[in-house]
C-alpha cells in the first residue's frame, strides 16, 4: 500500500473513531446545556489537530514500531527453539526484550504523560510526574515479562491473575487512601494507543513462532497482566514511601527532643547561662538529728 493510500485509510479510521464521542458531546450541548460552547472556534481547531495527530501516530506505529517489534519477537522466539543456545542465549534475551519493550513503550504513552502531569498539578508537586511514569512503566514491564513466561512455559493465566489479585488486595487495604484509586487506575491509563498494539503484536508473534502454542489462547492475555502489575508496583511504592516518611519523622522528632534539653550545659562559662551554671552551689541537706533528740521529742 502506498503512503498516500495509507494516510487516507488511517484518516478515515480516525474520523470514524472520533465521530461517536463528538456526537455525544454535541447532543448534550444542544439538548441539555442549550447554549453554544465557549471558544467554539478554538475547539474546532483542536479537533482538527487531534485528527491529524492520531492519523500520523497510527501510520508511524503501523509502519515502524509494530513491524520491528513483531520481527524482533519472532527472531528471539526462534532462538528459544534452538535448545543448544541454552537459557542465556535463548530465553533470557526474549524475556529481557519483553520487559524493556513494555518499559520504554509505557514511558511514551500519551495518556500516562497527561495523567501524570495532571496528578502533579493536583497534588501541588507532592507526587512527581516522572516518578509516577517510571513506576507504572516498571509495573507494565513486569506484567509483560510474566506474560512472556506464561507463553513459554504454558502457565495458566488464571493462576497468575489470581496471584496478582491476592497481592494487590492487602496492599490496597493498608496503603495510604489517597494513592489507592490512582494505583488501581494506573494500568488502564498505561494500556492505551501505544502499549496495546505493541503488546498484542508481541504476544501473537511469540505464540505463532513457538510450536504447540495457540495464537488465540496463548497470544492474548498479556494485556490483563499489564493492567494489574502497575497497580502492584504503585502500591508497593506507596508503602515504601510511607515507611520512609515515618522513619524520617521519628528521626526529626528525636533530634528535636535532644535539641530541647538544657542548653545551658553547652553554654560557655562567660555567658549568662554559663555563669549561672558555673556559680551554682550544690544543695546541701540538713544533718540528721541525733537519736537522743528524737527520743526527747517523743517523750514531750
Amino acid at each position: 500500500m502506498s503512503v498516500s493510500l495509507q494516510l487516507a485509510s488511517s484518516t478515515l479510521t480516525t474520523v470514524r473513531d472520533i465521530a461517536p464521542i463528538a456526537a455525544v458531546l454535541i447532543a448534550f450541548q444542544v439538548a441539555v446545556v442549550r447554549r453554544p460552547p465557549a471558544n467554539f472556534r478554538r475547539m474546532l481547531v483542536g479537533l482538527g489537530h487531534l485528527i491529524i495527530g492520531l492519523t500520523l501516530f497510527r501510520v508511524g506505529l503501523e509502519t515502524s514500531i509494530i513491524p520491528i517489534g513483531r520481527e524482533m519477537a519472532e527472531q528471539l522466539a526462534g532462538a528459544v527453539l534452538n535448545r543448544s543456545d541454552g537459557f542465556f542465549r535463548g530465553i533470557l534475551p526474549l524475556c529481557a526484550f519483553a520487559a524493556l519493550l513494555g518499559f520504554t513503550a509505557t514511558l511514551i504513552e500519551p495518556s500516562l504523560i497527561a495523567i501524570a502531569d495532571r496528578v502533579r498539578d493536583l497534588s501541588g508537586g507532592a507526587l512527581n510526574a516522572w516518578h509516577l511514569r517510571v513506576m507504572v512503566a516498571a509495573g507494565l514491564a513486569g506484567g509483560l515479562l510474566l506474560g512472556t513466561l506464561r507463553v513459554l512455559y504454558g502457565i495458566p493465566l488464571e493462576l497468575l491473575a489470581l496471584g496478582l489479585f491476592l497481592l494487590i488486595a492487602p496492599l490496597a487495604l493498608t496503603a495510604p487512601r489517597q494513592i489507592v484509586p490512582l494505583a488501581l487506575d494506573s494500568g488502564g491509563v498505561a494500556t492505551s494507543v501505544v502499549v496495546v498494539p505493541l503488546i498484542a503484536a508481541f504476544g501473537l508473534a511469540v505464540a505463532e513462532t513457538l510450536p504447540g502454542r495457540d495464537p488465540v489462547k496463548d497470544g492474548f492475555g498479556l494485556i490483563v497482566l499489564a493492567l494489574l502489575m502497575p497497580a502492584l508496583t504503585l502500591l508497593i511504592y506507596a508503602h515504601v514511601s510511607e515507611y520512609l516518611r515515618r522513619r524520617r519523622q521519628r528521626r526529626n522528632e528525636r533530634a528535636k527532643g535532644r535539641s530541647q534539653c538544657d542548653s545551658s550545659l553547652l553554654s560557655p562559662w562567660w555567658t549568662t547561662r554559663g555563669w549561672k551554671r558555673f556559680s551554682r552551689q550544690p544543695e546541701t541537706q540538713a544533718p540528721p538529728e541525733p537519736p537522743s533528740s528524737r527520743a526527747d521529742a517523743a517523750k514531750d
